[in-house]
């Protein structure tokens, strides 16, 4: 089954925009916060993207999931990332699906929403429900969806990948590394366009980065994982094919152009991170066919690695794209150094043929 994007992109979705609805209610930045042990400081701590898997009710699950597993056992991660488009016109049994088998791993692994998520058959909160921690469906997911807060989106909150360390008298949390998730959203039907991340999200972004800057006493090193690309995603590899200085292809390449639309309004997330110094990594999803990692600045001091994740199904378009995920390597010496690995797995080679 091979669809074209933009015809997907054309369908009507109101439960989007009814998803789209920030509520009023403020909450502490702690509230937004995951812990996630650093188990072995002697070793790099490893996070998985998977993207795009787009599994729908009439596909067949054994096969995709033989792929996926295989990607995942090569990962060897710490932590998952399933980064948006995990489903389109799915039921309820195929979410469930899905996500008991990623929780079979015993690996902890995080959800974020992409833009054909809510293209299912089941209401729009229902994702965002199962993956709650009090529902204790899947033992190791690390999801927050604050109701009703004044931050626009379903998954915005933050992962502290910490370490146990003994300070005076006691032993406490000291965290040596964050992972953002933000919700991108879908679409944009004022202009026909795909959505944005929206300024109250940024000034989230820029609280909880600055709060934990002040608990820790330093800036701690970061990365960012949400579905539909910024446009200096792009900015940065035409720049780096003119072998400009702020631009260098690390690993990958980028052959699909925004899929379509960019994003209708560019609310300068980019500038932001850049200001605050912490994030050295945004991992985006949303176009199958490119898988590039591009450290990239503007501005800040820092590179920022500019990360499209590996298409991890053959599913919608795409289907000869190369398959498997993308990895982020955190330096168990140094945070604030990443490596980043792309794997790759055929159907033909996890089916034996």
């Amino acid at each position: 089954f091979i669809m074209n994007k933009k015809i997907l992109f054309a369908i009507p979705l109101i439960t989007c925009l009814l998803a789209s609805c920030s509520g009023k209610r403020h909450y502490e930045a702690e509230s937004y916060q995951i812990n996630v042990k650093w188990e072995d400081t002697t070793k790099d701590f490893r996070i998985l993207q998977l993207c795009d898997i787009h599994l729908s009710q009439s596909d067949i699950y054994e096969k995709h999931f033989k792929l996926i597993g295989k990607t995942i056992k090569d990962a060897n991660a710490n932590l998952i990332v399933l980064n948006g488009d995990s489903f389109t016109y799915a039921d309820k049994g195929v979410a469930t699906k899905l996500f008991s088998f990623i929780d079979s791993y015993n690996i902890p692994w995080t959800f974020t929403y992409g833009n054909h998520d809510d293209q299912g058959y089941f209401p729009d909160t229902y994702l965002q429900e199962i993956l709650d921690t009090n529902a204790k469906l899947f033992k190791n997911v690390k999801f927050i969806n604050l109701p009703d807060d004044d931050v626009t989106g379903r998954s915005n909150f933050v992962i502290n990948i910490y370490d146990r360390v003994h300070n005076g008298e006691k032993y406490v949390n000291e965290d040596l590394f964050q992972v953002y998730l933000m919700e991108s959203h879908s679409y944009n039907f004022d202009t026909i366009e795909y959505d944005f991340i929206k300024q109250d999200q940024i000034d989230w972004y820029e609280r909880m980065v600055k709060y934990e800057s002040a608990n820790e006493g330093h800036v701690v090193p970061s990365a960012m994982y949400f579905h539909i690309p910024l446009p200096e995603f792009f900015t940065a590899w035409n720049d780096a094919k003119d072998g400009k200085e702020n631009a260098k292809v690390i690993l990958g390449t980028t052959d699909e152009f925004g899929g379509g639309p960019l994003p209708s309004t560019d609310t300068h997330l980019f500038s932001k991170v850049e200001e605050l110094g912490s994030t050295i990594a945004i991992s985006c999803a949303h176009d199958h066919i490119n898988d590039s990692v591009i450290n990239y600045k503007v501005k800040g001091e820092k590179d920022v690695a500019l990360c499209f994740g590996v298409h991890s199904t053959d599913r919608i378009y795409y289907d000869s794209a190369k398959l498997g995920g993308q990895v982020i390597v955190v330096d168990h010496s140094d945070p604030w150094h990443l490596t980043f690995e792309n794997i790759y797995h055929s159907y033909s080679e996890v089916e034996g043929k």
